[in-house]
């Protein structure tokens, strides 16, 4: 019997465990998800009989290297930085693996492991790595079939919150690891613009948004990603002129997190230490050039007397100079400090809902004409269960998952989402049976 182990069960795991019940229900296959906590599944294994849901602790090497020699593949939802320790017992064992995730570089040194033994690695099958490739990549083959070149290529995609459920002056609330959003940019971005690199370091990443126009008017904050370039290859895109791959947020988020950044409360590399008398005044003040009660002023001092007073507004609504105890003792970074009262202020709530957003923009040129191809995707979730975050994850990871399984795939090696023989069966049952489809419009400029 097939026996697929899946690694943790949290934010983005609900719809991908429910795809994985019936398909493994449906062709007799074993199914177990492992996880350090696993009493919210509890309800959802009953009916199921070829479903398993174990406790354990994916850094206990006994117990990880059990689950792993004992199954055909592994699945991690795990943390990114935690896909390596999983990855490696998978080569011993010799045992296939997937991921929502970005290849990392040490990935990347398995290569030639992974190939000789003949298995299949396949990594960037969620949303943002995901739907991202497979969508634009659906797009350039099209046009490049055509014969069309293309000159430029931009994307962004935002995980956010409905705007009928913003109740907040960000405009923001978690709906994945918040850690990921709290250290988000950090680096500096490479991209190309107009045929020319560009550089924007994390000092600027959020002072200098851009303005990013959807075809029903909104308009979101966008940041170029760390490496827009690393896909230039992978995509085929070798003559292209401009390219950028960012991230979406709702118009006036990223001058106001400018003002973490820049104080210093986005860093992740010492510890801050804390009693248990520290408030969140006593962490703020540490960090706040000038003297006085008065933060607001000090802050406009800090930032300039023309930054946007909304801006500095927002940063005092989160609580940070509160004369409230911080809940945290020992030592912890700065970073950590503020995702912990941020995962507090900007919780989904039962009847929220959260917004997925990604548009694609080429520029082409074809029969001598420039043409424009703006492509876009709005999800939203239901509540803050089954949320479109998890939907976008979940389920395109499962499809391309239950494709490799099935034997549709005969590559074998380090893969992504990129060829049609990977993308094109997840498209179109992202389209048919989920709804997942984006709205096309093609213009001549």
């Amino acid at each position: 019997m097939l026996h697929i182990v899946v690694f943790g069960a949290g934010r983005s795991a609900g719809y991908f465990i429910e795809y994985m019940f019936h398909l493994c229900k449906t062709h007799q296959w074993k199914l177990t998800i492992a996880d350090q906590h696993t009493e919210h599944l509890e309800s959802l294994f009953s009916g199921y009989s070829n479903a398993y849901l174990k406790k354990a602790d994916v850094t206990n090497a006994s117990e990880r290297e059990a689950l792993i020699s004992d199954t055909n593949w592994v699945v991690s939802m795990l943390p990114a930085f935690m896909h390596t320790l999983v990855a490696k017992d998978c080569l011993r064992f010799n045992v296939n693996m997937a991921t929502a995730s970005y290849e990392s570089d040490e990935m990347r040194a398995m290569r030639p492991e992974i190939e000789s033994k003949g298995l299949q690695f396949i990594n960037e099958c969620g949303l943002d790595p995901g739907i991202d490739h497979m969508s634009a990549m659906h797009i350039i083959d099209n046009l490049h079939a055509k014969g069309a070149v293309i000159t430029s290529f931009k994307s962004y995609c935002g995980g956010l919150v409905a705007q009928e459920c913003i109740d907040n002056p960000w405009g923001y609330k978690f709906s994945w690891n918040p850690r990921n959003v709290i250290l988000a940019g950090q680096g500096t971005a490479k991209y190309l613009e107009n045929g020319r690199l560009k550089f924007k370091p994390y000092s600027r990443l959020y002072r200098e948004p851009d303005t990013i126009h959807f075809a029903n008017e909104t308009v979101y904050d966008g940041y170029p990603n760390r490496d827009s370039l690393s896909y230039k290859e992978i995509y085929g895109l070798h003559e292209i002129k401009t390219m950028v791959r960012g991230t979406l947020r709702h118009s006036g988020f990223c001058r106001a997190w400018n003002i973490f950044v820049q104080l210093g409360l986005t860093d992740d590399s010492y510890l801050f230490s804390l009693t248990d008398s520290t408030t969140y005044c006593d962490f703020f003040e540490a960090f706040l050039p000038g003297k006085g009660d008065d933060f607001k002023s000090r802050l406009v001092e800090f930032m300039g007397s023309d930054y946007e007073a909304e801006s500095i507004d927002k940063i005092l609504w989160t609580g940070i100079a509160e004369n409230i105890k911080i809940p945290l003792k020992g030592n912890h970074s700065p970073a950590f400090v503020l995702q912990d009262l941020l995962e507090r202020k900007w919780k989904l709530q039962p009847q929220d809902r959260d917004l997925i957003v990604m548009q694609h923009l080429f520029e082409y040129t074809l029969d001598g004409k420039n043409m424009q191809l703006s492509c876009e995707l709005h999800i939203e979730g239901e509540n803050n269960v089954k949320t479109a975050m998890g939907k976008t994850v979940g389920i395109p990871l499962a499809i391309s998952l239950k494709n490799l399984l099935l034997g549709n795939c005969t590559q074998k090696g380090l893969l992504l989402p990129v060829t049609p023989e990977l993308y094109a069966p997840v498209l179109l049952e992202l389209e048919n049976d989920f709804n997942i489809r984006f709205e096309e419009v093609e213009t001549e400029i």
